[in-house]
């Protein structure tokens, strides 16, 4: 076992030293691993597919390298004006001058996940260290091959008192959770999002919750299964639903579940038609998870598929009310279609339940469907689309409530991992002397004239 309280030593005696990097030297190492990435585009490619038994090679050209490298992209553009000391307003009348400092909070932690194991660990460290701060990233056990992957990468353009990655299985991990950051990122399950938190709080480690939930896909009474099902499927069938943001089940008008049910399956027959389009599973217990949630009952419908590792998708209408599939996020190729009356019923339908990471909405009139969303709680939102807004780097991407806390991407990103201090520069002179007792009449006129 890696014991990370050894590296973690050597980033927090560094930031002793040196507790704000200048911005042009957080943008050279941005950019060189920008560069890296870019560099190992097909051996990244061939790394993760080998950790998931097949991953489709656009799924991980699109979400893992793309989508990084854009990242880091709008960090360095964004990160001289960001890092800039911004002046505020003086209480009156006082001859000072207030700005908010923001710097970096210190040495931050990230635990990354399996499901995209380099976009989700990559694109938090970047955003930690353009802010300012050392990381120490430990990547999920599931993936291996890509976390020995990362850890080569990150030691190729850090030194090791900048970040560094340690890697192991849950004992690590609990480890890395209990060491006493300045800042602690997270992405996983609410079940182990909890534990980090618990971990965290021994310390008052201020921490960034990336969760999950069941994120609900609404079609509007006007929506058109032609036109709104081939963006909804996407979101769904990409990489197997192996996404937090994923529809994780249906609602659509009364009498419209079958049409909806075959258009969905229509759309996961075109990742079917090429087999290296399609993602397998992460690994056999989580093909048995989803089998087990469909044994449950409902109406099944399931392509066909005999590809190595990977699961037909499925839809499942009238899914029995209190099973798995209604109250666990189900991460897979499973989608639930359930029907709703009014749109006032769809609302209450979801709002019953947690508050999801991700929330849709599909039909013709975006502004009904807008209307629709702002009634319900959630952590981000598409209108007319799924998983969208993530790629939209200036939007905040978070959870509330048990899909977690806290947002990154873009600025605010770099607000979570900073610590904005505000200071302020009073000019030196007589007038100090009626801040004094005792009061001069001066003073009590002016403090009259304020309260009034």
């Amino acid at each position: 076992m890696t014991d990370p309280a050894i590296p973690f030593a050597t980033l927090r005696a560094a930031f002793s030293l040196d507790a704000v990097p200048p911005v042009s030297a957080r943008i050279d190492r941005l950019r060189a691993l920008s560069t890296a990435l870019s560099d190992r585009h097909d051996e990244v490619a061939r790394t993760v597919s080998q950790d998931f038994g097949h991953r489709s090679a656009m799924e991980t050209g699109v979400a893992e390298i793309a989508f990084t490298r854009e990242a880091i992209r709008h960090l360095t553009r964004r990160l001289p004006g960001w890092a800039k000391p911004h002046r505020s307003r003086v209480l009156r009348p006082l001859p000072a001058r207030t700005e908010v400092w923001r710097e970096p909070k210190g040495v931050a932690g990230i635990l990354s996940p399996w499901n995209y194991p380099v976009q989700l660990a990559l694109v938090p460290l970047a955003t930690a260290i353009a802010a300012g701060n050392r990381a120490l990233l430990k990547p999920s056990e599931r993936t291996p091959a890509t976390s020995d992957l990362l850890a080569r990468i990150v030691a190729e353009v850090f030194p090791p008192d900048e970040a560094t990655v340690v890697t192991g299985g849950p004992d690590v991990a609990r480890a890395v959770s209990a060491l006493p950051f300045d800042h602690l990122f997270f992405t996983g399950s609410t079940a182990t999002g909890r534990l980090v938190a618990q971990a965290a709080a021994e310390n008052l480690t201020p921490v960034t919750l990336e969760l999950g939930g069941k994120s609900p896909c609404i079609m509007m009474p006007d929506a058109d299964p032609d036109t709104h099902a081939p963006l909804a499927g996407w979101g769904k069938w990409f990489s197997a639903g192996q996404t937090c943001v994923a529809p994780d089940y249906l609602l659509v008008p009364r009498g419209t579940a079958d049409r909806w049910a075959r258009a969905m399956l229509d759309v996961a027959r075109g990742f079917l038609e090429n087999p290296d389009d399609y993602t397998a599973l992460i690994d056999a217990d989580h093909g048995d998870r989803l089998r087990d949630m469909l044994a449950e009952g409902g109406e099944v419908r399931a392509l066909d598929t005999d590809l190595p590792g990977r699961m037909a998708p499925a839809v499942v209408l009238n899914p029995p009310e209190g099973g798995r599939l209604m109250t666990e996020e189900i991460f897979g190729p499973v989608l639930p279609i359930l029907e709703y009356d009014s749109p006032d019923d769809a609302v209450a339908q979801v709002n019953a339940g947690q508050p999801p990471l991700a929330l849709y909405a599909f039909g013709r009139d975006a502004g009904q469907a807008r209307a629709l969303v702002a009634r319900i709680r959630s952590g981000g939102a598409t209108i007319n689309g799924t998983i969208l807004h993530l790629a939209a780097h200036d939007l905040p991407f978070g959870g509330i409530g048990t899909s977690g806390m806290g947002a990154y991407h873009g600025d605010r990103g770099l607000a979570e991992f900073s610590h904005e201090r505000g200071v302020m520069t009073v000019a030196s002179g007589r007038w100090t002397r009626l801040l004094v007792p005792p009061y001069s009449t001066l003073a009590r006129r002016a403090i009259e004239r304020l309260a009034r």
